[in-house]
């Protein structure tokens, strides 16, 4: 299920003709775009779905809602945090207590903790291809940060480090109306600072460039970070990260070898230096061990093989329970032929 204008190597049932963007102004286009995606989100709800779904092993599900499809074989992936009162129903706590009969991966450990009543069958790290980013033993001399601009990235902490430290930084990431008032705070009275560059949203070459030529990547985390993707990505060049360890951080960084995990920026103030010394190298074997697109399917391959054997056995064998375990088995097989090879 997904935008009719999907450029994937498997069939989609649409949902709607073109993908929807966030808009990056807050005015009335906000409200509309928002009622959008919500009447995009309620039919993937929709029980008459079930007719184009006779061949599903398993749904895998990375926010939508599969309470009317429980009794299929099903994971949902939770990729942000949640909320006591989110405004955007999908990520209230309540509304995951209410389905607390799906199974559910994580992004990390300690975002189980979160709400530790879902039934999670795995954690799951992210990962992507680590070929596509340079190691780079020989940084420039600058620090970057990378991510949304809010409140709960806290850019604002990164540049305050940065100029303390006289040292130039580099930020790049996002922007959208929720945050536009933050920006205008904490962020536009720096952009004139003769050691700050603000770089905007960028393409993927770009990002690579920033990330690994970076002598470290500051990521001031301020709020109870589930993964933190752009930590990973600077670690495959061998960027090491000063981080505020909360969170997933402590998971993502080996302190004092890949990163070094503070309190707070005032205590980075005076370890960022250790950032410096670290051994690139190490950095980037570590990540592209543990961070990559391949381990990421084998582990979400076992997480579908749990799923399958923990269904009810009650239906006939032909059903759908007894293809998609079959079909588990077989492709798990082959990945983890794949991967002894790779290794």
């Amino acid at each position: 299920l997904g935008p009719g204008d999907s450029q994937v190597d498997c069939e989609v049932v649409p949902i709607c003709e073109q993908a929807l963007m966030f808009p990056t102004s807050k005015d009335k286009k906000v409200l509309n775009e928002h009622a959008k995606q919500v009447s995009q989100a309620r039919k993937t709800t929709d029980k008459k779905l079930r007719q184009l779904l006779p061949d599903i092993d398993i749904i895998h599900s990375h926010g939508f809602d599969l309470s009317n499809f429980a009794d299929f074989p099903n994971l949902t992936t939770i990729h942000n945090k949640i909320y006591l009162n989110d405004p955007y129903y999908l990520m209230n706590l309540n509304y995951y207590l209410d389905r607390k009969n799906l199974f559910y991966a994580s992004v990390s450990k300690n975002q189980q903790a979160v709400c530790p009543e879902l039934n999670f069958v795995a954690t799951v790290y992210n990962g992507e291809d680590p070929h596509e980013f340079p190691i780079v033993t020989e940084p420039q001399d600058y620090l970057c940060f990378l991510g949304r601009f809010d409140r709960d990235k806290a850019p604002h902490m990164a540049i305050e480090l940065a100029l303390n430290l006289g040292e130039k930084i580099k930020l790049a990431g996002k922007l959208d109306h929720d945050s536009q008032g933050y920006f205008d705070e904490e962020i536009k009275p720096y952009l004139d600072h003769p050691l700050v560059e603000y770089l905007g949203e960028l393409g993927f070459d770009e990002k690579v460039a920033l990330l690994s030529n970076a002598k470290c990547n500051l990521h001031p985390t301020n709020f109870r970070e589930p993964f933190g993707l752009t930590v990973v990505e600077a670690a495959y060049s061998g960027t090491p990260t000063l981080a505020i360890a909360r969170g997933s951080m402590p998971e993502l960084i080996e302190t004092d070898r890949t990163g070094v995990l503070v309190e707070d920026f005032i205590e980075g103030r005076y370890r960022i230096q250790e950032c410096y010394e670290l051994d690139r190298r190490y950095i980037a074997s570590r990540a592209r061990q543990l961070f990559n697109y391949r381990g990421m399917t084998e582990h979400y391959l076992e997480a579908y093989e749990k799923v399958i054997l923990q269904m009810p056995a009650t239906q006939s064998e032909h059903s759908i329970f007894y293809r998609a375990l079959e079909h588990a088995f077989s492709r798990l097989h082959s990945s983890r032929k794949e991967k002894a090879h790779i290794h």
